[in-house]
């Protein structure tokens, strides 16, 4: 299945993409480009999940935009929420 039927990546400086429905963990998402990830645990509609590792400390990109920075080390296919970054 293709991300961007089921994500929003608004720039492509984004590292996380915003869900346009519910995606259940386990999930196997396909870039434009074929390379695959893996949905990590369940990412609610309207939730973020990382398109990249994110190291602690390192800015998360939404729209282009620095919306925060990871709180600890976040994985591609983890969900970003409130429990992992910090907003600014």
């Amino acid at each position: 299945m293709k991300i961007k039927d089921k994500f929003i990546i608004a720039d492509p400086k984004d590292n996380v993409a915003t869900a346009r429905v519910d995606v259940d963990s386990g999930t196997v998402l396909a870039s434009d480009d074929g390379v695959e990830m893996t949905a990590k645990e369940r990412i609610p509609f309207g939730h973020k999940i990382a398109l990249k590792d994110v190291p602690k400390g390192e800015p998360i990109i939404k729209y282009g935009q620095r919306i925060g920075v990871a709180m600890i080390d976040i994985s591609k296919g983890d969900l970003v929420h409130t429990e992992n970054l910090a907003g600014e």
